[in-house]
């Protein structure tokens, strides 16, 4: 019995360490382009309206995707669909470096995007809430942040010249090669989700509600940070290197003080660590308007990235915690379906707001949902399954930044 033991914690260690490299090579690989793509289709002509209707599409495709994803990890397993995920973005980025030359109708990219995407993100947060240590999700978590920050620091700067120098086509091109490479770890694996009949009964969101709001407002400013804050620094600069060395410089920062964030919520622990992040961010969204010179864009970007990441890591120990006390696969579908339902509809106000507003103003509604976003993100810490749970160790969120 205990060499049984002895070799699911080891096997449950490696998946998580197959999946630590597979996640950095995709940030890698998302970073290098992924900031850019609404530039890009600005660029090749696109309104602002036109661009929000193309996100609206993809986050309506993604929350039917999402609610067949998880029916899919429950017949086939998380593993099978990760690996898949990977090219169907190889061929949403083929759609998109082509996209000047053989016009693909927006509807169809906006598709392909929600298909990868899919087709990684449920399966990865189920697999890794099955994957983890129960006893160290904080430093396990810190671990998937840190790395994910780490391993796509440098590629909104290299992206940025690439883009700049060459043309965004080759920075999707080289960013298909990292991509193809990060399937390697992945295939043969086994799967360790178990396959089990996926119960409509358990999506309750009168029961969730707290979690689902919370993760909608995380998402406020997650779609900020990777797709407006970009756009609204392009439209100022109108330079790919300048958005990307921003961008970069302050991930950077943010991966240097992370031991001392560790230190922090070590001390004051996930709520309240969450608390002091949803704080600063609330502020901090509300402040990029003032973006009017290089300066001042890397200290309130740097500050953002800082606020995101002192908020993320306690927010996803939370999310995984509550995974593992409830019906994993539907828990995690029903998280990933509100944040499509959120999106759609921060973008549907932007897209309204076109016919009313001038595009600053436009920038301003956009940056007043991800500060109030950031506040309602507390909730997940309050809800009546944190209630009943032990809380993660503080330490080790700590030692997951050494």
């Amino acid at each position: 019995m205990k060499h049984v033991l002895t070799h699911l914690h080891h096997s449950k260690n490696q998946e998580v360490n197959e999946m630590y490299v597979a996640m950095s090579m995709r940030s890698f690989a998302v970073s290098l382009i992924g900031i850019f793509v609404p530039i890009y289709l600005f660029t090749l002509g696109y309104s602002l309206r036109t661009i929000f209707l193309f996100y609206i599409m993809a986050n309506a495709f993604q929350f039917v995707g999402d609610y067949l994803a998880g029916h899919a990890i429950a017949r086939y397993g998380a593993k099978h669909l990760i690996i898949i995920s990977y090219p169907a973005m190889v061929i949403n980025l083929a759609m998109l470096t082509t996209l000047q030359i053989l016009h693909w109708p927006l509807w169809s990219l906006a598709l392909t995007m929600a298909v990868a995407l899919n087709l990684f993100w449920v399966p990865y947060h189920d697999d890794f809430s099955e994957a983890k240590n129960k006893m160290t999700t904080g430093k396990q978590v810190g671990n998937w942040v840190i790395l994910s920050e780490v391993s796509g620091a440098l590629g909104p700067l290299i992206g940025g010249f690439i883009a700049q120098k060459f043309g965004i086509q080759y920075g999707i091109l080289v960013a298909l090669a990292i991509i193809l490479v990060a399937i390697i770890p992945l295939i043969g694996k086994h799967e360790i989700v178990s396959r089990k009949t996926f119960r409509h009964s358990a999506l309750s969101v009168k029961k969730y509600y707290k979690d689902l709001i919370a993760y909608g407002g995380v998402s406020f400013e997650g779609m900020t940070l990777g797709v407006i804050w970009p756009l609204f620094l392009y439209l100022f600069f109108k330079n790919y290197v300048k958005v990307g060395i921003i961008v970069t410089l302050s991930l950077i920062l943010v991966t240097l003080l992370s031991f001392a964030i560790g230190k922090m919520t070590d001390k004051y622990g996930n709520e309240r660590a969450m608390k002091t992040g949803s704080m600063i961010t609330f502020f901090t969204a509300g402040s990029r308007i003032f973006a009017l010179g290089t300066n001042m864009a890397y200290v309130i970007s740097t500050i953002s990235s800082l606020s995101n990441f002192v908020l993320l890591i306690p927010f996803y120990s939370v999310f995984y915690a509550h995974a593992d006390k409830e019906p994993r696969t539907e828990y995690v579908t029903l998280m990933e379906m509100t944040v499509d339902v959120s999106r759609v509809v921060l973008y549907g106000v932007l897209y309204l707001a076109t016919f009313l507003l001038a595009n600053r103003w436009i920038f301003i509604v956009a940056f007043i949902f991800a500060a109030f976003g950031a506040l309602l993100s507390q909730l997940i810490a309050r809800s009546q399954i944190q209630k009943n749970e032990k809380p993660i160790k503080k330490q080790e969120i700590s030692r997951a930044r050494v």
